[in-house]
């Protein structure tokens, strides 16, 4: 246990003293913690603008990758007889359905038995053959047991057969008749149940095994399932009731539209990240300057190189040549350089118009095509969304893209600030500790003098006495 000498022999404070003095000698310390943390404070900008940038990549890539702009969707005139889904590959047009049939699953159902009558006493044969799968009754432990309790245990065996492709229940018919059903586990004339057709069972067909019949522009389809994969091109149907209807497919333009969307958010989140990290540095109430990345060189960049790509001429004299002729622009209305925040409003409406037009000169704006000069002559061009694509790789690649290279310079930055705040606690825990000790040095011999100081009182004070009585 360590103990504290503050002032007893002294009369100064000498633990007030001390912590004046490593408060003065803890400064630079001090300057060194709040660096560090300043530093963590930008670094979490950059991560989180990294993060954006890949946000923006990946929304970039997604209009620029091979059959990006291929996308379809399917609608039915009657929802009621069938719904559809399409793929990329889909062939766009109206298609005429005819729904004859729906497949069905195969239901065989056994007569009816007396619930409470006595299973020992119901003449079963003690065998049951079900889809080439044979029970052996006899070693399912009936004895004893009503006819109710019975079949539910049999029907637990069926089910307990993997490659029997049925399911059994045990369903009442009437007040105190039970009967052993029986349904194919999957749709279609080929899941047909061979069932035992011995008398004592009484099985009998409730519902056929059947494959859906449909006609599609007249011609036949049949189809083990009430879902039916391509009797349109990249179409799946699912059935639902028997009917006519018309089956549309079409390019999707809202998709696209939406993929669009979220190109235009990713840029957004980007240029509004850096704008608020960028403002001018303003003066706190404790004298201290606010926290700002203006004038950083590298969101300087960025932000110029994101405006330069967006208002790039992409298209060709054929077709497009502005991003705004589809929808997209920056600052749009905006005169004033002063209320211009580099934002890009998108016009949906405008660039569904486009779409509808003439998708293939849109889809040339976002991805690599070839474009026609005005001079007649032709040249590869990479459509904006490619370009976008590259860009970011450059800035986001997780070995050495240009925010990384930056984020790791942070944490090497930070890794060094931790070095030196350690050693300089070290050093200051040290200064400390041979302070304190000079402070009970101090005291140690200050209550010295002071047992001097009072012998020698005392010794006076005899003296002065003895020469008194004289």
């Amino acid at each position: 246990m360590s103990v504290s000498f503050s002032g007893l022999a002294s009369g100064v404070n000498t633990t007030k003293y001390l912590e004046a003095i490593m408060a003065q000698e803890k400064l630079p310390l001090n300057r060194l913690e709040e660096k560090k943390e300043i530093t963590k404070v930008y670094q979490n900008v950059f991560k989180s603008l990294n993060t954006k940038l890949l946000a923006l990549k990946d929304a970039a890539t997604a209009l620029s990758d091979l059959g990006s702009f291929q996308m379809s969707k399917a609608s039915t005139s009657d929802a009621t007889k069938l719904t559809a889904s399409a793929q990329s590959t889909a062939i766009a047009g109206e298609y005429s359905v005819v729904i004859n049939s729906l497949a069905q699953k195969h239901v065989v159902a056994s007569k009816s038995f007396d619930d409470s009558a006595s299973y020992d006493s119901s003449g079963l044969p003690s065998q049951l053959s079900v889809n080439g799968e044979t029970i052996d009754l006899s070693q399912l432990d009936l004895s004893g047991k009503t006819m109710g309790e019975a079949l539910s245990v049999i029907a637990g065996k069926i089910n307990s057969l993997e490659d029997a492709g049925v399911q059994a229940a045990v369903i009442q018919t009437s007040n105190g008749q039970k009967s052993l059903v029986l349904t194919s586990k999957d749709y279609g004339e080929a899941n047909e149940i061979i069932f035992d057709t011995s008398a004592s069972w009484g099985f009998t067909e409730k519902q056929e095994a059947k494959d859906a019949h449909l006609k599609v522009n007249g011609l036949d389809i049949y189809s083990s399932t009430n879902t039916v994969k391509d009797a349109i091109p990249g179409v799946t149907l699912t059935l639902s009731n028997t009917g006519a209807s018309t089956v549309k497919v079409e390019q999707d333009v809202d998709g696209i539209t939406s993929k669009v969307e979220a190109f235009v958010k990713a840029y957004n989140d980007i240029i509004n990240t850096i704008k608020e990290n960028t403002p001018k540095s303003t003066e706190n109430e404790d004298g201290s300057l606010s926290l700002t990345l203006q004038g950083d060189p590298m969101l300087r960049s960025l932000r110029i190189q994101l405006g330069d790509m967006m208002n790039n001429i992409v298209g060709d004299s054929k077709g497009f040549k502005l991003l705004s002729d589809i929808g997209l622009e920056v600052d749009k209305g905006i005169t004033s350089a002063s209320l211009m925040t580099g934002n890009i409003t998108f016009d949906k409406a405008k660039f569904k118009e486009k779409m509808l037009e003439n998708p293939e000169l849109v889809e040339k704006m976002f991805k690599s095509a070839t474009a026609v000069k005005d001079d007649g002559t032709t040249e590869g061009i990479d459509g904006i969304a490619t370009i976008f694509k590259n860009s970011m790789k450059e800035w986001t690649d997780s070995v050495d893209g240009i925010v990384t290279s930056k984020i790791k310079g942070y944490d090497s930055e930070i890794s060094f600030l931790n070095e030196q705040i350690q050693s300089m606690s070290d050093r200051l825990d040290l200064k400390e500790a041979s302070l304190k000790r000079k402070f009970v040095n101090m005291e140690v011999v200050m209550t010295q003098l002071n047992s001097q100081k009072d012998w020698i009182t005392n010794q006076l004070s005899v003296l002065t006495k003895s020469l008194s009585s004289k």
